[in-house]
């Protein structure tokens, strides 16, 4: 094929690793948002964030709403905010 088609095939591959860790990464915060205050954007202000971030990255409006659909269903368990306490070396205290 040749030299500048491997250079612009490592380009997309590159820009298409980006867009999988950004939608990935966007689609955890759908999910959190969802399980802590149900799936109504107008009455979920983390979920409205979310998705003004998905907005902001370019992800299909198919790819969030199936990441509102996967996360309010009945077989998920619902989402517990857990704080640790712990010590550090040198006696640093951790939250």
């Amino acid at each position: 094929m040749g030299r500048i088609f491997e250079k612009r095939k490592h380009k997309m591959f590159a820009r298409f690793d980006r867009m999988a860790k950004g939608f990935s990464r966007i689609g955890k915060d759908i999910a959190i948002a969802v399980k802590q205050g149900g799936p109504n954007p107008d009455n979920n202000p983390r979920l409205r964030m979310a998705i003004q971030n998905a907005k902001g990255i370019n992800m299909p409006k198919d790819r969030v709403d199936a990441a509102i659909k996967r996360a309010s269903s009945k077989e998920e368990k619902d989402f517990q905010e857990v704080i640790y306490e712990g010590y550090a070396p040198h006696g640093v205290p951790l939250l």
